[in-house]
């Protein structure tokens, strides 16, 4: 009896560990595609009006997939609007809700008032992340975009991890590497409150830190980082499912 106990228990363990790393996998797999929006001269509301009717669409085509929506209130690209799915998988971006469907009435009710500044698609590094679905519908956002020197991406990503392990490691946040240009990443952090930002700021301070070097040029060649406010009214959620 205590054998097989025994053998239970080591069956038992296996299999929560294979469950463990099933699911460690199916994280890590996790995808985000993030478009930037600049009004046109004047037609920022028309815009957002626009943008609300072709959330509806998404909405009438029982659309599975989360969008959520920020406008940038600090930096150079003050003004814009951001958009963005998360938590996606690979899979799941061969297969949007009707493609063609999809861009004609974006293409009637959003492109008149808006033009396209960047669409890109982020690699969720989830070793380097703790965000969780629902704190991106927190108040605020920064976006920190970081451009590194060609080649050094895998010690960039180790110099950080270290420095994330020290300091503020509870703060929300969540990393990316572009899926094109594998020198480029996205450092996404909420906050419910502008107090927050000055812990932000250490955060990132820390990292940026963490990746100098004495006697050579630091990895990090541009940092562009903006704040941007979430507009619960330009998102969209399916019913009973998150993200």
């Amino acid at each position: 009896m205590r054998r097989l106990l025994s053998v239970l228990a080591c069956m038992m363990a296996t299999i929560c560990t294979g469950m463990g790393v099933l699911a460690a996998m199916e994280r890590q797999a996790t995808v985000a595609r993030l478009v930037v929006w600049e009004p046109k001269p004047g037609m920022a509301k028309e815009m957002e009006e626009g943008y609300k009717r072709h959330l509806e669409w998404h909405r009438r085509n029982n659309d599975r997939w989360a969008w959520d929506g920020w406008t940038v209130t600090s930096g150079d690209r003050f003004g814009s609007f951001v958009d963005g799915t998360f938590f996606r998988t690979w899979p799941e971006l061969d297969n949007p809700v009707a493609p063609a469907a999809d861009a004609a009435d974006n293409a009637a009710n959003v492109l008149p008032y808006g033009s396209i500044r960047s669409a890109s698609v982020y690699d969720e590094l989830f070793e380097l992340s703790n965000l969780r679905p629902e704190q991106l519908q927190l108040p605020l956002m920064t976006f920190c975009y970081l451009d590194v020197a060609p080649g050094s991406g895998a010690e960039f990503e180790n110099l950080i991890g270290k420095a994330m392990a020290t300091g503020h490691p509870r703060l929300p946040h969540a990393v990316f590497r572009s899926a094109t240009d594998a020198s480029r990443y996205l450092v996404m952090l909420p906050a419910k409150h502008p107090s927050s930002l000055r812990e932000q700021a250490e955060f990132l301070s820390r990292l940026l830190q963490a990746t100098a070097h004495e006697g050579r040029a630091n990895l990090v060649e541009h940092v562009h980082e903006e704040t941007a406010r979430h507009r619960p009214e330009l998102s969209y959620a399916p019913e009973g499912r998150l993200p």
